[in-house]
């Protein structure tokens, strides 16, 4: 019996004696879990709370405005309108949902590939996951549509709103606003693009280009709170975007569409400026080219057709392309030879037809002459023998000097890239790039606007607004307020008297208003609006004698380039234009009725202006074109 007691007294024992074991254990485990709740809660409670909320929120970025670029009245020439790109955060999406939510966008957005989606999908590094990766920028509305129908179907999936710049205008002034294109990655590494990032659009030419930093702005940022599927839940503003500078334009647009449509279908430029003050009131450049088809992304089709053209679209002819000026060069060669005292008003040459210089016979256009010729006349019928004298009484380093004076040779300081200097030919230049000498021959070309001598249609503006107003040369610019605000262009006085400056002026006005005038047909009948002006052609190939007289056939690329730049109204001019058209033959019959529309049309603006107070019509972006 005593047995028995003992054995269940030891198993008593032992049973209490493992409850306290496993009393001890559960204490020490409560314990450990107590002091991991305290360890995460209070010791790491900050890190996981901070984590908890970055696994939940995203900063994105709020596109700036670009500032919008205005004309001289205000009208728009540049702005910005809303796009909508279709972006996806390979983070938001499991591994198993990607070929499914690929094929689904490649039938709801023309364009897409689903194995381009999922290429991309697999190739983002893990580190750069939750970034957005734009699929397609500018989705159409009806696009969008569909994607929002079916956005529960699309985890990952977002839509960006962004701004994207319009141009009202389009091919009409082009090449003086510009266009944008992406930021390529040699830039990306440059120092002074360092806060830009890769899917930022940066201007590739015109004013775009010019002033990108000012009408850039700055981007803002918010903060995003996403679900588990990546759906956006609330947002809050953490830095608002800075919307670029404005800009406002010298150009007048109704004068600036004008002056397109009437060279369009032409290869050629017009250039208007104001006489008082240099502000360029057009620049015309045909062909042109839209450069809405930049505003996103241009397609390859489009670069190519544009890129290829032969007519070179995107060349800024007024500033870039330069030519033989032809006859317009003569008031200048006329200018210097009186201010040098080489001829009077009153001195004559005799023009036969031509002049022997050696064994070279140089040629008058008018191949029976023009008779007996003094300085009005030369002008007026514009007879090549005249100047050809003329050059054998100045020297052609003397003509270079006077002609840099009027903005010949050198830069004219416009807000545009890429502009060029054209060649005012010297002795020295001759023996530097030629490497011969100077000879009187070369100097006979030079005084009819031909040989080595070569201007943009920019320059042979500013030079005749020189005669227009009277002596001053304005530096020919396009702001009018912006980041040149309060700071004028220099100008300065030409070296000739008023004396020698009104002789060249009225030999200009004959050019236009007298009989035999090359212009005569072009005359501005209107009183009080009389156009003064020279005529010019300058040959692209040298034709024989024999061809002349046959009239034979010639073909476009090898015809004469027209010319004609003038003013008006001659008694207080308050517009200069010069009109080039390539290839387009005789400047009086091609160039001159271009000249006189456009100025017709301007003067017309101003004076309904003056006797209204109103604007002469509605804004040109608002009539049907």
């Amino acid at each position: 019996m005593a047995n028995v007691d003992n054995s269940k007294k030891s198993k008593r024992d032992q049973i209490l004696a493992n409850g306290r074991l496993v009393l001890l254990a559960m204490a020490l485990m409560m314990g450990g879990i107590s002091l991991r709740l305290w360890y995460l809660q209070i010791v790491k409670g900050e890190y996981y709370n901070q984590k908890s909320k970055d696994n939940r929120i995203r900063i994105r970025r709020i596109r700036a405005l670009r500032g919008i670029i205005t004309d001289r009245n205000g009208e728009i020439l540049a702005d910005n309108t809303l796009g909508f790109n279709l972006q996806m955060i390979p983070e938001n999406i499991e591994k198993e949902q990607i070929e499914e939510i690929a094929e689904l966008l490649s039938i709801q957005v023309a364009g897409l590939d689903a194995d381009t989606i999922v290429a991309r999908y697999r190739k983002t590094p893990a580190g750069l996951r939750h970034r957005p990766i734009t699929l397609k920028k500018n989705i159409t509305p009806n696009e969008l549509a569909r994607v929002e129908a079916r956005k529960y179907e699309l985890p990952g999936i977002i839509i960006e709103i962004e701004p994207v710049r319009e141009y009202p205008y389009d091919e009409i002034c082009a090449h003086i606003i510009g266009y944008l294109s992406f930021i390529n990655e040699r830039e990306l590494e440059m120092p002074v693009y360092a806060d830009y990032a890769r899917d930022d659009l940066v201007g590739r030419a015109g004013i775009e280009a010019r002033f990108q930093e000012y009408l850039r702005g700055r981007d803002g940022r918010r903060q995003v709170e996403v679900n588990a599927r990546g759906r956006e839940l609330s947002s809050h503003i953490i830095r608002p975007a800075q919307a670029g500078k404005n800009l406002q334009l010298t150009i007048d647009i109704d004068l600036q569409q004008e002056a397109f449509e009437m060279l369009d279908g032409q290869v050629g430029s017009l250039v208007a400026i104001d006489p008082h003050n240099g502000e360029i009131l057009a620049l015309v450049s045909t062909p042109s080219f839209s450069n809405n088809l930049f505003a996103t992304r241009i397609s390859s089709k489009d670069w190519k057709r544009i890129n290829t053209d032969p007519l070179r679209p995107l060349r800024n002819r007024p500033i870039q392309d330069a030519f033989p000026p032809g006859s317009t060069i003569k008031p200048l060669i006329a200018a210097v030879a009186l201010t040098d005292q080489a001829v009077t008003p009153q001195t004559t040459f005799f023009c036969n037809g031509g002049m022997n210089l050696g064994r070279t016979r140089f040629r008058c256009w008018n191949r029976y002459g023009h008779g007996k010729v003094d300085i009005y006349r030369s002008l007026k019928e514009s007879c090549d023998v005249y100047y050809y004298n003329l050059a054998t009484r100045i020297a052609i380093d003397r003509i270079a000097a006077y002609g840099a004076e009027f903005g010949l040779g050198r830069l004219c300081g416009i807000e545009l890239p890429d502009e060029i200097t054209g060649l005012m030919p010297t002795s020295s230049w001759k023996l530097k790039h030629v490497h011969d000498q100077w000879y009187t021959g070369d100097s006979l070309a030079v005084c009819i606007g031909q040989g080595y001598l070569t201007a943009t249609p920019l320059q042979m503006a500013a030079m005749y607004t020189v005669f227009a107003n009277g002596g001053t040369y304005f530096p020919p610019h396009l702001i009018k307020t912006g980041p040149r605000t309060g700071k004028a262009p220099e100008s300065r006085r030409v070296e000739i008297s008023n004396f020698n400056m009104q002789v060249i002026r009225k030999a200009l006005w004959q050019v236009v208003n007298e009989r035999h005038g090359t212009a005569w047909r072009s005359r501005i009948k209107k009183k009080g609006w009389e156009m003064a002006g020279k005529t010019g052609t300058a040959q692209v190939v040298k034709q024989s004698l024999e061809d002349l007289k046959k009239g034979k056939e010639i073909p476009w690329r090898f015809r004469d380039h027209a010319w004609f730049a003038a003013f008006a109204p001659f008694d207080n001019p308050e517009i200069a234009v010069a009109v080039l058209v390539e290839h387009g033959g005789h400047g009086g019959s091609t160039a001159a009725p271009i000249a006189k529309q456009a100025i017709e049309f301007y003067l017309s603006k101003l004076e309904f202006k003056k006797n209204s107070g109103e604007k002469l019509q509605e804004p040109a972006s608002q009539r049907e074109r």
